[in-house]
């Protein structure tokens, strides 16, 4: 079933999966869709924070804090970047509502 993140949507990576840190950006291999992910610095910098369970609006807040983004914008790139991740099934999420 297929799930809309928000802003309280709780995120953590996959178990069926492997990612390596390649300076600065991430190589992610999902085994049950035997399929290679390249994430950028702040894809890299999203996928650090959620090696445990975080919500959607604690990594926006360390995006803000980091990055010259509007809290509108990061919230909205932040969700659907999840978003894919998690119909890729690279990371799980733990609540949210269900559509």
């Amino acid at each position: 079933m297929k799930r809309t993140l928000s802003g309280n949507s709780r995120v953590v990576v996959a178990r069926d999966q492997v990612s390596s840190d390649l300076g600065g950006e991430t190589a992610i291999l999902n085994f049950k869709a035997g399929k290679y992910y390249g994430l950028n610095a702040v894809g890299s910098c999203i996928w650090s924070l959620i090696q445990e369970p975080r919500t959607v609006e604690e990594i926006r807040d360390v995006l803000v804090s980091e990055y010259e983004v509007e809290p509108m914008r990061c919230e909205r790139d932040l969700i659907a970047l999840l978003q894919r991740m998690a119909e890729d099934g690279i990371v799980e999420v733990r609540d949210g509502t269900s559509t």
